[in-house]
């Protein structure tokens, strides 16, 4: 009898859907949204990985109030994806929602959207399965919240105090001139490196967006080979971005 109830269990785990490519590019969209200095926390088998409180203040608070809220959504993809049972019955993400509350009411809404979403799936004990109307139900409201992290960090960048002149004043002895050419060149790379590291993140936050109205728009085939294999190629696209932002 026992060997006749394996052999009923073999051909359904055999047809179980591979959400493995949304899983790995969830993981991977999480990295790219959190800042670097944020430690990547391994995911963990049996929990989404929590959103880290966020105790800096002002527009830079609620900056970061909306990444770690982006992640923790990109975060329960990846667990739902693996087939995590979600168990968090309240709003994560309510602590994060006050801090961007001043500085951008539609991003505000958009996170405790999200959030209400993820104390949904926790209520209604929702797995892989659920996938699908995961990605549907979440992504106008992560589309906004990605928009007002774009606008919040360009708004930082916008006040920020131009860069220091970098050029030699023109009186200086010939030796003293070549070593002043020459720190000012190596400011000049550092400056462009960067900014090309800059010009990653903001790349990758588009990326991210993207990679995430994809699924949305393919919700019923994300386990269908053509499918994954396009969201393994926008993983990789990710994986490069990130690492070019690092090397700011």
């Amino acid at each position: 009898m026992r060997g006749f109830r394996i052999l009923l269990v073999l051909p359904l785990a055999a047809c179980a859907p591979d959400y493995t490519a949304v899983r790995d590019w969830a993981s991977q969209a999480r990295d790219a949204t959190l800042p670097i200095e944020v430690a990547r926390a391994p995911r963990p088998p049996v929990a989404p990985v929590p959103a880290t409180p966020v105790t800096l203040d002002g527009q830079a608070g609620a900056v970061l109030a909306l990444q770690e809220g982006a992640a923790a959504w990109l975060g329960m993809l990846a667990f739902l994806a693996d087939d995590g049972w979600p168990l968090q019955r309240e709003n994560p993400l309510t602590d994060l929602v006050a801090k961007v509350q001043p500085y951008d009411a539609e991003g505000a809404a958009a996170l405790k959207d999200l959030g209400d979403l993820m104390a949904h799936a926790a209520r209604r004990d929702t797995r892989a399965p659920w996938l699908s109307t995961a990605v549907e139900r979440s992504n106008p409201s992560f589309q906004k919240v990605i928009a007002a992290l774009q606008r919040q960090s360009a708004a930082i960048a916008a006040a920020a105090p131009p860069a220091p002149r970098t050029a030699p004043p023109r009186n200086l002895p010939p030796a003293q001139r070549a070593l002043a050419e020459e720190v000012a060149a190596t400011r000049r790379a550092e400056a462009d490196r960067q900014r090309m590291a800059q010009d990653a993140r903001v790349a990758a936050l588009v990326q991210v967006a993207e990679g995430h109205a994809f699924l949305a728009a393919h919700k019923d085939a994300l386990s269908k080979s053509d499918t994954a294999r396009l969201i393994r190629v926008q993983e990789q696209e990710l994986r490069r971005l990130v690492l070019l932002g690092v090397a700011g």
